[in-house]
Formats: C-alpha cells, sequence, structure tokens
C-alpha cells in the first residue's frame, strides 16, 4: 500500500512541475478575465505595479527563497523518473562557472532537480556553490510565477544578468545555461541527441569577456520522457503554435507523455552529467577567431564527455552519438 501510495505522490508531482512550466498562457487569460469581467481588477493592478517595481531584480542575481527548492512534492518528482547528479570533476568554490546543459529537452527537469531544488546532493558534491538557472524573461514577466521562479533561483539569460553574477568580484556561482535554446525541444526524441550548437556562440564570447570557466552538462534520458507531436505546416494547430510562439518568444512545441497525456512525463531514469571545466581565458575583446577557436575546443570536450560515458546511460550506445544538428 505504501509502494502504491508513494508512486501516487510521484505521478502528482510530476504533472505538478508539467503544469507549472507551461502556466504562462493560462495565468494570462485569468488575468484578463480577472481585469474586465469582475471587480477585482485592482489585485492585478497591484500584482503588476509589483512586478514594474521589481523589474530589476532578474539582472541582480534574482530572488532565491530555501524553502521554494524544499517544497516536498519535488522529492517525489525526482523519485518518478528517478533523476541522479554524478559530477567527473572537482569544482573551485572560489571561481564562478557557465553549466552549459545539453540537451535542453521539453522542461529542463534535470537542471530544476539538480540544481534548483534541495532533494539533490548538489551541495555534497560541489559544496559552497551556489546555483541559478537562466532562464528566457518571458518566465520572469508573469506576475505571481515569476516571484515562484525567482524563488527557485530562476534569472533572466540575458548579458548583463549573466555577468552580474559571474565577473570577477564574485565568487561561487554557477548559472545553467540551456545552450540549444528552446528551439531545440523540436529535437527531444527518444534514444536521439541532437543539438544546436554550431551557430551558438554568444556564450562562448561572454564566458571571454568574464574569464569564465565552461562546464559541459549532459541529461541522459532527458529526451526519453516525452514524444514530440510535430503539427502538419499549413494546418490550425501549426498557425496557433507560431502565434503563441510570437507572443511569448518561446518555442511552443506539444509533449506526448504517458498514456498519451502531455502533462505525465514517461518514467526514464535522467542521469546528469557534470564533466570537467573547459579552461577560457579573460579576453575583454575577442577576436571571430578566439571565439570559433574556443567553440571548437567546447565542443570537442562536450563530445568526448558524451562518448565517455553514453555506455553506462543510453541503450545500444554503439550506435547512438551526440549530433550537432546545426
Amino acid at each position: 500500500m505504501l509502494t502504491t501510495l508513494e508512486r501516487c505522490f510521484q505521478v502528482l508531482a510530476a504533472v505538478y512541475y508539467g503544469i507549472l512550466i507551461s502556466l504562462h498562457l493560462t495565468l494570462l487569460l485569468l488575468m484578463l478575465y480577472i481585469t474586465f469581467f469582475t471587480k477585482y481588477w485592482y489585485i492585478i493592478l497591484v500584482l503588476v505595479l509589483w512586478t514594474w517595481f521589481d523589474k530589476e531584480t532578474p539582472f541582480k542575481g534574482g530572488r532565491r527563497l530555501w524553502i521554494c527548492g524544499a517544497i516536498p512534492i519535488l522529492r517525489y518528482l525526482r523519485d518518478y523518473f528517478p533523476v541522479t547528479l554524478i559530477k567527473t570533476a572537482e569544482l573551485d568554490p572560489n571561481r564562478n562557472y557557465m553549466f552549459c546543459n545539453h540537451p535542453h529537452g521539453f522542461f529542463s527537469t534535470g537542471i530544476f532537480v539538480n540544481f534548483l531544488t534541495q532533494f539533490s546532493p548538489k551541495n555534497q558534491l560541489f559544496p559552497n556553490l551556489k546555483f541559478y538557472l537562466a532562464a528566457v524573461d518571458s518566465h520572469l514577466t508573469f506576475p505571481l510565477l515569476r516571484d515562484l521562479f525567482l524563488g527557485f533561483g530562476f534569472i533572466s539569460s540575458s548579458k548583463r544578468s549573466l555577468a552580474f553574477l559571474l565577473n570577477n568580484t564574485k565568487k561561487g556561482n554557477v548559472v545553467n545555461l540551456n545552450v540549444g535554446g528552446g528551439e531545440e525541444i523540436i529535437y527531444s526524441i527518444p534514444g536521439q541527441y541532437k543539438l544546436i550548437l554550431k551557430r551558438r556562440k554568444g556564450f562562448i564570447k561572454l564566458a571571454l569577456n568574464l574569464g569564465c570557466c565552461l562546464v559541459p552538462v549532459i541529461h541522459f534520458g532527458l529526451n526519453d520522457i516525452y514524444e514530440v507531436l510535430k503539427p502538419i505546416p499549413g494546418t490550425i494547430l501549426y498557425k496557433l503554435l507560431q502565434v503563441l510562439k510570437h507572443m511569448t518568444g518561446m518555442v511552443i512545441a506539444l509533449p506526448v507523455g504517458d498514456y498519451g497525456i502531455p502533462c505525465i512525463p514517461k518514467r526514464r531514469p535522467i542521469t546528469t552529467i557534470v564533466g570537467k571545466p573547459v579552461e577560457i581565458p579573460k579576453i575583454e575583446e575577442p577576436t571571430q577567431e578566439q571565439i570559433d577557436y574556443y567553440h571548437t575546443l567546447y565542443t570537442e570536450e562536450l563530445m568526448k564527455l558524451f562518448e565517455e560515458e553514453k555506455h553506462k546511460y543510453v541503450k545500444d550506445s554503439e550506435n547512438v552519438h551526440l549530433v550537432v544538428e546545426e
């Protein structure tokens, strides 16, 4: 009975997370309804004013609240898949790091559980380091929802936001980046590891500006928890998703999980491997040749990490490779 109850809590946790991350449109419609069709419009006004007053917080290190990452349901989210964190090298807490995460997956579950909750061994594996997740600004715009995300450790993915945490005057900060961005979601195909990386060089330039180490991070199994529903171009569904992309600034893809239900991911183990740091010198005005050189160096280290670790976590690993699509 305990096992059955435990599994029920795990499913509820997975549903909670899926709904939480994709709540933007629902919240927007609810706010519009309250504003124009109820007498409680002043509540929305207060929330909007607070968001405006607090608009700089996502760019200045965020506002982490310990309680957000300690919500008990998050332990069940970890155990649902389960999610595991493994390190392959020591990290000096007197330095700053960009954790470059691959692949993006649908909801960045590996990053969230391992680096933003209190139910992972991150503090034991990487003592005295503080972890953040750089997110698109649409996650940090909606009243109430933005405050919850800030509480977890979300910050803006803008250059000035990253520079605020990773400059030489601060130590022990780790900013998680989804290098492939939302566009990479369309490659979230079970058993495959396709990345958008060739044309992603902004993070290299910023690392050179700051002299910040790059750390490759691979989430094995992340693409296995959902199937991707790809609407046919020209259909109503396709056009609707394009409109939502334009409104939110995010690539909108439709996940299909267990029993064909979007908000229930499949139970597949997710193993997050943190590689060794790639040393990046401080060059305030790097040339394109220097950016290309360190981009190639980083890509090679990422490929090496994947090939070294894949046989432990990937079925038919000899025929599975990391593919840099574009």
